[in-house]
C-alpha cells in the first residue's frame, strides 16, 4: 500500500492543494496528516483526495470541533493523538509532537512512527537486529518555518520512504 504523509500545513491552502495533486498522482491508497492543519477552511481541499485520509490534532489545532466536523464532511477523520493504523500487517503510530520516537514505538508496539511538529524532515530506517521502527517526519507542507514544502510517500510493501518536494510539479510516480 502506498501511503501519503503530510504534517504542519498551517492553513497554507495553495500548498495543501499541491500536496493533494502529488498524492493523487502517486496513486496513494491512504493519506495521513500528522497535525497542525489549523483551521477548518484550510482542509476543504483534502476532499479532492482520491483515497481515504486520517489526521491527528497538533498543538496549533485549536478549533477541534470545527476540524472534526469538516473532516467528517470530506470523508476523512481527525482525532487526538495517538492514532494507530494497521495496514499490510504493519502497525503505524501517528503523533504530532514526539520527543522519543523509539520509546513511543515500544509503548504502542509500532512498526512505523509518523510525527510532525518540528517542521524538519526525518527518515530513520530500521537497521540491525531487533527490527527498530521506521520513523518518519515528512517536514512541513506549509513551508512557513523552513521555506521548504515537503510531504512523504511510504510503500508498506517495501518500507521505502520518498520525500516529495511540493514546490515542483507533480509527475507520474510509477517506477
Amino acid at each position: 500500500m502506498l501511503i501519503g504523509i503530510l504534517a504542519d500545513s498551517h492553513d497554507n491552502v495553495p500548498m495543501i492543494e499541491k500536496a493533494v495533486e502529488h498524492l493523487n498522482a502517486a496513486a496513494c491508497e491512504l493519506v495521513i496528516h500528522a497535525g497542525d492543519l489549523v483551521a477548518p477552511f484550510s482542509i476543504a481541499v483534502l476532499g479532492k483526495l482520491s483515497c481515504p485520509w486520517k489526521a491527528v490534532y497538533g498543538n496549533n489545532d485549536g478549533e477541534k470541533v470545527g476540524l472534526k466536523l469538516k473532516a467528517a464532511s470530506l470523508g476523512g477523520s481527525i482525532q487526538d493523538p495517538p492514532l494507530v493504523v494497521e495496514v499490510d500487517g504493519k502497525r503505524i503510530l501517528v503523533l504530532h509532537d514526539c520527543a522519543d520516537a523509539q520509546a513511543e514505538a515500544r509503548t504502542h508496539s509500532a512498526d512505523v512512527v509518523i510525527y510532525g511538529h518540528s517542521h524538519a524532515v526525518v527518515i530513520e530506517q530500521p537497521q540491525g537486529v531487533g527490527k527498530p521502527p521506521l520513523i518518519i517526519n515528512p517536514g512541513e507542507c506549509g513551508g512557513w518555518l523552513t521555506g521548504e514544502y515537503t510531504a512523504a510517500l511510504l510503500d508498506t510493501d517495501t518500507m521505502a520512504v520518498r520525500v516529495i518536494d511540493l514546490s515542483i510539479k507533480s509527475t507520474d510516480y510509477a517506477d
